[in-house]
């Protein structure tokens, strides 16, 4: 069951940090906490302060566990594997869409689904006693094709096949040679060193962060069609005729610190 206490949001400056709330159980994620996460990013993107969202989980022992493992006991049939894979599906397609920057900080365990939500975001900062594994082989289960995709995306065809098909567990360092996370901090400093970050793109030109994010996005589509690179070019052409770029071109000019309000 999903209470108001299994997610959290809190709000500063600008970045507002979502918390999977369930230590008890290493975080794992409930098919409706899965439900919730996208539509509490949505309400972030709209609400007219928030320009980072940092993800993390409660505690300092796991990031997630994945899907809740007990909830899979009535995934029996073809028809309820179908509706939790099409759930996790569009949950993840809505978190892909989400257009602020979205900062994953890891402590501990990342595993199963949680790997897929980490490859979701778009910073990935991680804590020296990170682990992160997918035992969906262990568990016969096959992962499925978007989460394959974003993770094959970050580490390329064969450490992705090594990930999934030895279910095998990688530290910090590891996950960070293969290009899985972003940066690995000493655990006192992480928390430290991902909202020094997180400040730094808060108080950049927001018009400027979201449309790198989109554009970036764009390009990982390979070859844009053309409308798709139109779509590019709009993203940047925004940038410059924003009031955002005009401020940020007379702060340098002037030398002093751009006061950015995301028009």
């Amino acid at each position: 069951m999903v209470t108001e206490d299994t997610l959290l949001v809190q709000k500063q400056d600008g970045v507002a940090t979502v918390v999977i709330n369930r230590p008890g159980q290493h975080n794992a994620i409930m098919r409706a906490m899965w439900q919730c996460i996208p539509q509490i990013f949505e309400e972030l993107e709209e609400d007219g302060e928030t320009r980072v969202i940092v993800l993390r989980g409660a505690g300092e022992k796991a990031f997630a566990s994945g899907q809740d493992i007990t909830e899979f006991r009535d995934t029996t049939t073809p028809e309820a594997a179908r509706a939790h894979s099409g759930l996790i599906d569009g949950v993840l397609a809505r978190i892909a869409a989400i257009r602020l920057p979205i900062i994953a900080m890891v402590h501990g365990f990342g595993m199963g689904g949680a790997v897929g939500l980490l490859a979701v975001c778009d910073l990935r900062y991680a804590a020296e006693d990170a682990v992160i594994a997918v035992p969906a082989a262990r568990l016969g289960i096959v992962y499925p094709e978007p989460l394959t995709r974003l993770i094959m995306g970050l580490i390329g065809p064969a450490n992705t096949k090594e990930m999934l098909m030895t279910a095998r567990r990688y530290p910090a360092e590891e996950a960070l040679r293969i290009g899985f996370l972003t940066r690995v901090f000493p655990k006192a400093e992480l928390e430290k060193e991902t909202y020094e970050v997180a400040r730094v793109i808060a108080t950049n030109a927001p018009i400027s962060v979201r449309n790198s994010k989109q554009m970036v996005n764009l390009i990982q589509t390979d070859a844009l069609p053309p409308e798709e690179a139109g779509r590019a070019r709009a993203l940047r052409l925004a940038g410059f005729s924003s009031q955002d770029f005009s401020e940020g071109v007379d702060a340098f000019l002037n030398k002093r610190p751009p006061v950015f309000r995301g028009v």
